[in-house]
């Protein structure tokens, strides 16, 4: 199980300004024209979630060249390559795929923002979702947490599986699950279904109008998708984002703190297929 920082992940996730972009054209003026590759030189670059160590070159507006060399792993044309400028209280993003394999590198295409394809179920899903309150929000802010998604899919099984399970865990410094975190799992404040999934989040409509405090960033959300004779159990840790009303109903668009990865989220959509409208 891969251990990812929680503080970390919440202050480059939630309380950063993560602007998506979809050109280096619409970077702001003082990192354009020569700049950009000034830029650049101080991007992140993540592929699988891993931070990568290299060096990239800006090609035209819509292309980027990221150079071969010891901190780049292969990759294949198609391949989702994030790239992040940081700046002092924002992150400009781009999401990037392969586009082409050249001798000394990757040429990178930029995609427009929300490339995420959106399954839009046609069946009803009932999910539950649970506040985690501020003080625990602080607390893992301050104090040394991992967060964990412990899964019984790997691409060998998958076939093979009739019960996918993709929960994400807090750890402590012990290695121990958090007590707190243990206790308000097992309660929801929220019961609403499910309207769209894809990799890296959901929404879910509320039948009733919701009020969430200003102070609730982070919530756990619950959900079990039956599908013929085989089911996804998910509990994972999600980033509200926005909520929308339309008459009496509450929309809640959630981003999951650790998107699933590509190879995993394809087997998730071959499976959901009899599902989607």
């Amino acid at each position: 199980m891969e251990k990812i920082s929680l503080s970390n992940k919440i202050k480059t996730s939630i309380l950063i300004r993560n602007i998506q972009l979809g050109s280096l054209d619409y970077l702001p003026d003082y990192l354009k024209a020569d700049l950009i590759n000034k830029a650049l030189k101080g991007a992140l670059i993540f592929y699988n979630q891993n931070l990568l160590k290299g060096t990239l070159k800006a090609i035209n507006e819509k292309e980027i060249f990221l150079e071969k060399g010891p901190g780049i792993p292969e990759l294949s044309e198609g391949d989702l390559v994030i790239i992040i400028i940081p700046q002092s209280n924002v992150r400009f993003v781009f999401q990037t795929l392969v586009k082409e394999i050249l001798p000394d590198g990757y040429k990178l295409e930029i995609l427009n923002p929300r490339h995420d394809k959106r399954l839009i179920l046609k069946t009803i899903v009932p999910a539950f979702i649970t506040y985690l309150k501020p003080n625990l929000f602080i607390n893992f802010i301050e104090n040394e947490y991992y967060l964990v998604r412990n899964s019984n899919f790997s691409l060998e099984n998958a076939p093979q599986l009739k019960e996918l399970q993709f929960y994400d865990l807090i750890f402590n410094e012990k290695n121990q699950i958090d007590e707190e975190f243990k206790k308000a799992i097992n309660t929801h404040q929220i019961q609403g279904e499910i309207v769209d999934i894809s990799s890296g989040g959901l929404c879910i409509k509320a039948p009733f109008i919701v009020q969430i405090p200003e102070n609730i960033h982070l919530v756990y959300t619950k959900f079990e998708i039956i599908v013929e004779d085989k089911s996804i159990k998910s509990g994972l840790l999600c980033h509200l984002r926005n909520t929308r009303f339309e008459g009496t109903n509450t929309f809640l668009h959630m981003a999951f703190l650790i998107p699933f990865k590509p190879e995993v989220w394809k087997n998730i959509e071959e499976i959901l297929k009899p599902l989607i409208k």
